[in-house]
């Protein structure tokens, strides 16, 4: 029985009625005005079967024959399709089958941002070359120079002194050698402190003179160096970046230059996580402990910032340098560190 198609030319988009046999191997073709076509069906070339979507018979002559997917077509081209389009083909026909796969895909493209992503940004981080670290920190320090960092107005004797004690605290410490500490007077940014990916720590006079004494302020640069020591600065720019070049992949527009500008970019605008924060608070106790000071400076500058900021802050166009809202869980978490050493 014959099959009813369309028939293109392949030149333009005029469309003409066709009826399809096939007869010893040979793909017949009849036209309504009478006029006939013959192809052996191994010179055509058929679209795979996915559902019910019309076959496509693309011809020598380069036009097109565009058929009802039936049993006939199924029989005529036996040879043609893969197992990935037999598979395709199946899911298309069960709607519960199709909707459990996107579901697995789903299931499977969080867990890989979740914990995939974060894997492959902290071995990346550990096997980063140090030029990159400090071309993406001289980047930012380049931005905030031009819009924040003016120079410091503490006195000279002060910023040394800080400066001795800050070198005496993470002497002999891992990374240590990268660590150089740098106060500015910074209005934009409040009391703060942070540290870059190359081990450049920030601290601004408001910072200081926020604190009642230096042991506080060394509390906060103790907590800015494990920071630095678990890069988590490098870590979670990687980790932003990454989403990103998915995000890239997945929608046709992703390049190196992309990502060479969301890295800085992305320093200046992301928060750590909370578990990178008490990563850093944790480093933080055990080496005040270990160099015989008590966490408890920690505690009570960490209540003296809650106090002083701003609102929105942690919110605004410098949102990784923005102290995060000390919460009672990490004051208490001080707290508990500096009982445990008695």
């Amino acid at each position: 029985m014959p099959l009813h198609a369309t028939w293109y030319d392949g030149e333009s988009s005029r469309a003409r009625a066709v009826q399809l046999a096939c007869v010893d191997g040979v793909l017949l073709l009849a036209f309504e005005d009478g006029s006939h076509g013959r192809w052996p069906l191994q010179t055509i070339t058929i679209s795979p079967r996915l559902g019910s979507t019309p076959r496509i018979l693309r011809l020598p002559d380069g036009a097109r024959v565009e058929a009802a997917d039936s049993p006939e077509v199924e029989r005529w081209f036996k040879r043609t399709g893969s197992r990935i389009e037999g598979f395709a083909d199946w899911l298309e026909r069960r709607r519960a089958a199709m909707l459990a796969s996107a579901a697995l895909v789903l299931v499977a493209t969080v867990a890989f941002l979740h914990f995939g992503v974060p894997w492959l940004a902290r071995e990346a981080a550990q096997r980063m070359p140090a030029a990159v670290e400090r071309h993406a920190s001289e980047q930012v320090v380049a931005m905030l120079e031009r819009v924040h960092f003016h120079p410091s107005r503490i006195p000279a004797a002060r910023r040394a002194e800080l400066d001795r004690r800050f070198r005496a605290l993470v002497a002999g410490e891992p990374r240590s050698a990268d660590l150089r500490l740098s106060i500015v007077r910074a209005p934009g940014i409040g009391p703060n402190a942070f540290a870059l990916p190359d081990g450049r720590i920030f601290v601004t006079d408001a910072l200081i003179e926020l604190a009642n004494n230096d042991d506080e302020v060394l509390a906060v640069l103790a907590h800015e160096a494990g920071h630095h020591v678990h890069r988590h600065g490098m870590r979670g720019a990687l980790e932003s970046s990454s989403i990103f070049l998915v995000a890239g992949v997945l929608f046709g527009d992703v390049s190196g230059s992309s990502l060479a500008v969301s890295i800085p970019a992305t320093l200046l605008t992301s928060g750590f996580s909370r578990g990178y924060e008490r990563e850093a608070d944790g480093y933080a106790f055990g080496l005040l402990l270990r160099r015989g000071q008590s966490p408890k400076a920690f505690a009570s500058m960490m209540r003296r910032l809650s106090a002083d900021m701003p609102d929105g802050l942690e919110e605004g166009p410098i949102g990784y340098l923005s102290t995060h809202p000390p919460s009672p869980e990490r004051i208490a978490a001080a707290e508990r560190a500096a009982a445990g050493s008695r």
